[in-house]
């Protein structure tokens, strides 16, 4: 795994995904989080899985995917003005840390099963004092469910940091990856891309 001094960058913004279970959406958010930050973002693919990387191996999307050996060599070309890390699930407490210590904002994805909501509490609970993070709730039923209104509800009444902004469930998704596409390429995508076009409005901050 990579990881980043942030005093010794000159990057814009470091975003790291992150949790402790799989299956949350984190690598998709991490692909539409960097489609969202454009061409001059690097996705640095650290995940076993290599989810990422065979999304972009089609060539159709508009950013660099890397694993964790090539990234030094694209990094000291300076022309990346965004780092989006996609990591492993489950990391040691250490890896948590330096993690921490190296972005500017930790995004916690989750979906709104009680067992990913309790995986989100543990790793929260285990990150530095001071860590700027935010949970990202994902794979939400679409209206009329409640789901992801309802964890949105209870994670700020455990004064946890989570963004507004709830990412629906669609096939969309299945068909982009499938075809190394971002979402908002693939047809039939307007409803599933607004929520990450509404998600960057709260993301400006940090970026």
């Amino acid at each position: 795994m990579i990881f980043f001094e942030k005093s010794t960058c000159f990057f814009m913004a470091i975003l790291t995904l992150t949790g402790f279970k799989g299956g949350v959406g984190k690598t998709t958010s991490a692909i539409c989080i960097a489609c969202l930050l454009g061409s001059d973002t690097l996705l640095i693919d650290s995940d076993p899985n290599r989810s990422a990387t065979l999304w972009a191996r089609k060539g159709k999307l508009p950013f660099r995917v890397c694993d964790e050996k090539e990234a030094p060599k694209l990094l000291s070309r300076n022309q990346y003005k965004n780092i989006i890390i996609d990591t492993p699930a489950r990391p040691a407490q250490d890896e948590i840390e330096s993690l921490a210590k190296g972005c500017d904002l930790m995004i916690l994805p989750t979906s709104p099963e009680p067992l990913a909501i309790a995986a989100l509490a543990q790793i929260a609970s285990s990150l530095p004092v001071g860590t700027q993070y935010r949970a990202l709730l994902t794979m939400c039923p679409p209206s009329p469910q409640k789901d992801g209104r309802e964890a949105l509800d209870a994670l700020q009444k455990q004064g946890l940091p989570v963004f507004e902004r709830l990412i629906r469930r669609y096939k969309v998704y299945i068909k982009a990856s499938d075809l190394g596409l971002p979402v908002a390429s693939v047809p039939g995508s307007s409803v599933a891309w607004s929520d990450w076009k509404e998600l960057y409005k709260e993301l400006k901050e940090y970026v």
